[in-house]
């Protein structure tokens, strides 16, 4: 009888060892997930003083403009086509996050590298410094075009009024900005949830032996 007692005494200290360390864990799991809550709260604040902000040019544009145009939704081209795309990177193994990407002037910067590594050096001979010229002729020819005309505020001519630049630029940076950020940490907030939701499940089943 002494015997199976001693036997069945460690049972008990092993799940009560099993349980502290998953509390210990639960407590890791939670510090982190108030920590992206805290991140995730921010965030929002940020995207709605940019939101407020920007909506504000937007009225500033349309108070200032001389013609009859207007600025807003309800005068959008339909033929429009968004400039900035959503991509999936996965950074690390398992960890996917949204990445915003610029459609316009796809390449522009691996033109401007290989322009750069073109130019010649100081020539050696005047025949080479004729062999040159129209190489660096050639080179500015094709360096000009670098406005995308893709670009919708070209849609209102070249001389638009500053506030309407203002506010897209201030949307632009609420899309490559607050937003993916947001999607990102609602993503890991949803992730920590669920193991939060393993973690008690084990430590519940513990307790029940």
């Amino acid at each position: 009888m002494t015997s199976a007692i001693e036997h069945s005494v460690p049972g008990p200290t092993n799940n009560g060892d099993g349980a502290e360390k998953l509390l210990l864990e639960l407590d890791v799991l939670f510090e982190q997930y108030l920590n992206l809550l805290d991140q995730y709260q921010k965030i929002r604040q940020q995207l709605s003083t940019q939101l407020s902000s920007g909506y504000i040019s937007l009225a500033q544009a349309n108070f200032a403009s001389a013609s009859r145009a207007r600025y807003g939704p309800d005068y959008y081209d339909e033929r429009m086509q968004a400039s900035r795309e959503i991509t999936i990177a996965e950074k690390n193994v398992g960890r996917e996050d949204f990445v915003v990407n610029c459609s316009l002037n796809p390449g522009e910067q691996s033109k401007r590298d290989t322009e750069s590594e073109s130019v010649p050096t100081e020539p050696d001979s005047e025949e080479a410094k004729d062999n040159a010229t129209p190489t660096k002729i050639e080179a500015d020819v094709n360096v000009k075009p670098k406005i995308d005309q893709r670009d919708p505020i070209r849609w209102f001519g070249l001389l638009v009024p500053p506030p309407l630049r203002s506010a897209q630029s201030k949307f632009i940076a609420i899309v490559e900005g607050p937003v993916p950020q947001l999607i990102n940490l609602t993503k890991e907030l949803r992730a920590l949830e669920i193991e939060i939701g393993r973690t008690r499940k084990s430590i519940r089943k513990i307790e029940k032996y």
